[in-house]
């Protein structure tokens, strides 16, 4: 079923909702005194660790949903008023005096993140917890303000909400309607009124496609068969690509990207490069390795630029962790 857009009298009301969450402590500040980190990536292997623990009153809030603990509602600092909201937008079920999250309300930044709880069940339409490649995606966009920017397959929107301040109007798009649904509960809790999101196909062709000056792409995992490794490495909820996503997202790209403009993907290694091979324009690759991982990269390109190809790589250190634009700028560097 198709998610209904939000009308801006429900928007207004999660803005509402999403800024008392933050006055609860639902926000990174809050995250790293209680986790010891806001980076999203790390804290499933520490979840059971928080769940084991009885929140205080402080940090209620984020062992609701974050950890995903049941909690008594005498220990959530929430009125009443914003828990029946919680409880009609079906974030929250209460229980007599027991308060369980349906969902997870991840602070990213200074906005709110919506995704599936990281106990749910595998499925196929599970919306991810957020993984190390949508901060990979997220911190390699080059800063500076843009008109538009479009994100393909977005998910629960994370680059978009992550930097917001990139683009006056942000505009996600994605085949999985519960992770539309779940993408605009979290840009309206966010109170981020540029970031629009639907339902659709970003390979069809024939779908109208305005062009932005971003456009951006946490791609998929590419089917590769017989690859045990890398089955036991990421989890089955990584989902695969069908067979043709690769060679439909590059010309999507070129149709989203207008002229001048920048498109930024992160994809496996293996499937980037064969993808790339005839790409026009300026073309930027810089590929990492993670510990017990296979390769990934990240793909800057601009399609209409004077042409030109650098490829290189980088491990990941403490310090920087995450692909970022010095990467870009290295690489071209070695150019010159």
């Amino acid at each position: 079923m198709m998610p209904v857009p939000l009308s801006a009298a429900e928007a207004a009301e999660l803005a509402v909702l999403g800024a008392r969450l933050r006055d609860a402590g639902l926000h990174a500040r809050s995250l790293t005194g209680w986790a010891g980190t806001d980076r999203l990536s790390a804290l499933p292997a520490r979840l059971d660790v928080f769940a084991a623990a009885a929140p205080t009153p402080a940090a209620a809030v984020l062992a609701l949903f974050v950890a995903g603990t049941d909690v008594a509602r005498d220990r959530l600092r929430l009125p009443d008023a914003a828990l029946d909201a919680l409880v009609a937008w079906q974030l929250v079920e209460r229980d007599a005096g027991r308060l369980r999250a349906r969902l997870a309300v991840l602070p990213l930044g200074a906005a709110l993140l919506v995704c599936d709880r990281a106990d749910a069940p595998l499925d196929r339409d599970l919306v991810c917890w957020p993984d190390d490649s949508s901060y990979h995606l997220a911190t390699a966009i080059p800063p500076g303000r843009r008109a538009s920017w479009r994100d393909l397959g977005c998910g629960s929107a994370f680059a978009p909400l992550a930097r917001p301040e990139l683009a006056e109007q942000i505009a996600g798009v994605d085949l999985n309607p519960r992770a539309v649904h779940h993408a605009r509960l979290g840009a309206a809790l966010s109170g981020r009124w540029q970031l629009a999101v639907s339902c659709g196909d970003i390979g069809d062709p024939q779908a109208p496609l305005d062009p932005a000056d971003l456009v951006t792409c946490n791609a998929p995992m590419p089917a590769l068969p017989g690859n045990d490794r890398l089955r036991t490495a990421l989890p089955e909820v990584w989902r695969h690509a069908d067979p043709d996503f690769f060679p439909r997202l590059w010309p999507a790209l070129a149709r989203a990207v207008r002229p001048g403009g920048l498109a930024v993907v992160h994809a496996a290694t293996t499937a980037i490069l064969p993808a790339l091979a005839h790409a026009s324009g300026e073309l930027v690759v810089v590929s990492y390795t993670p510990d017990g991982m296979p390769g990934f990269a990240v793909a800057w390109w601009r399609p209409d630029a004077p042409p030109r190809l650098a490829i290189s790589g980088r491990d990941l250190t403490p310090e920087r962790p995450h692909l970022d634009p010095r990467d870009r700028d290295e690489a071209l560097a070695i150019l010159t």
